[in-house]
């Protein structure tokens, strides 16, 4: 992934076994060499394993906090600096099993590991004159070496939490994102937002916070602020996210608007307030997916959430001074 243009959907890595020579797997498919994962410290991620053997378990979830082992996995995180290696605290595993309808049969169970990345993982910075930090997940099932997961670290990678993840412990047609008013509720395609309303945006993967957070311990209040974000809005239908960097319309989060999640792990919140929306602004159906997309961005990264708003909340005329075309 190249810094600030292009943004994960995903956030989960698929990691099979090595293994010896009669136990191969493919690891990946596409065009492109796969490339180590990148991940920001205290980044909450999901990693797929293939255990050879292994049934279908049920579903397993820590609290914080949060174990070094759990379901039968356990990560260790080995870095160039500092060298030592550290534990990787485990969220929650659980497997599904998927199985080819040709003969013979054949079926795959995948364990589904949810893990924090350390808050001491080291990032690359470029231009920095500071040697390549080279990093790892080492991960083991039952004590045996099941698999090694190569990483790349970066400052931040963003990732907006959608009812698809699988940290986000539930599921939701179209992968609606993580946004909220302040009664809990979900803003949707059929519950959309309304103009002046405060929405918060669940995030992961911003990075170091503003001060120093305990890996795999619940966020404390009050809560932690995180510095530097940027936010771009975009009123327009059908705006996929992009880059907040090098836009005027962009700006920097206001102080104590970005923080982790008190109670939670690893789980970053953005509150923001809709703006009115253009004069003529559709409202969603039919063609229509969105009409205002929130893009968030820090040092090297970007992602963002398309969603909905009433128009009829509120609209504001086209400026009288602005000439056409």
């Amino acid at each position: 992934m190249r810094a600030r243009l292009w943004a994960w959907k995903w956030i989960a890595v698929a990691v099979l076994p090595f293994g010896c020579y009669g136990q191969g797997a493919a690891v990946d498919a596409g065009y492109r060499i796969p490339a180590p994962v990148d991940v920001a410290p205290g980044q909450v991620i999901t990693l797929f394993v293939r255990v050879p053997g292994k049934t279908v378990s049920g579903a397993v979830t820590a609290q914080a906090p949060l174990p070094a082992a759990l379901a039968g996995f356990s990560v260790l995180l080995r870095q160039s600096f500092p060298s030592d290696p550290e534990a990787v605290p485990i969220q929650g595993a659980a497997d599904y099993q998927s199985c080819s309808p040709l003969a013979p049969t054949q079926c795959n169970v995948v364990s589904m590991v949810t893990v924090q990345i350390p808050f001491d993982l080291t990032p690359n910075v470029p231009l920095s004159g500071v040697p390549q930090n080279s990093a790892r997940l080492d991960i083991s099932y039952q004590g045996n070496t099941a698999t090694t997961l190569l990483l790349n670290p970066v400052t931040d990678r963003i990732h907006v939490v959608n009812g698809c993840d699988v940290l986000a412990g539930t599921s939701t047609a179209g992968c609606t994102p993580m946004i909220t008013r302040p009664d809990g509720t979900q803003v949707t395609s059929l519950n959309p937002a309304q103009v002046g309303e405060t929405l918060t945006m669940s995030l992961v993967g911003l990075g170091v916070p503003d001060q120093d957070v305990a890996t795999g311990a619940a966020s404390p209040q009050p809560a932690v602020t995180v510095s530097d974000v940027l936010l771009n809005i975009d009123a327009r239908p059908n705006q996929s996210p992009g880059t907040p960097y090098d836009n005027a319309a962009a700006t920097t989060v206001p102080a104590n608007s970005v923080v982790l999640l008190p109670g939670a792990v690893g789980i970053y919140q953005l509150t923001f307030t809709v703006p009115t929306l253009p004069m003529g602004t559709p409202a969603c159906g039919n063609s229509v997916r969105s009409n205002l997309t929130v893009s968030v961005g820090r040092a090297t990264s970007y992602d963002g959430a398309a969603i909905c708003v009433d128009p009829g909340s509120g609209q504001k005329p086209p400026d009288p001074t602005r000439r056409p075309g």
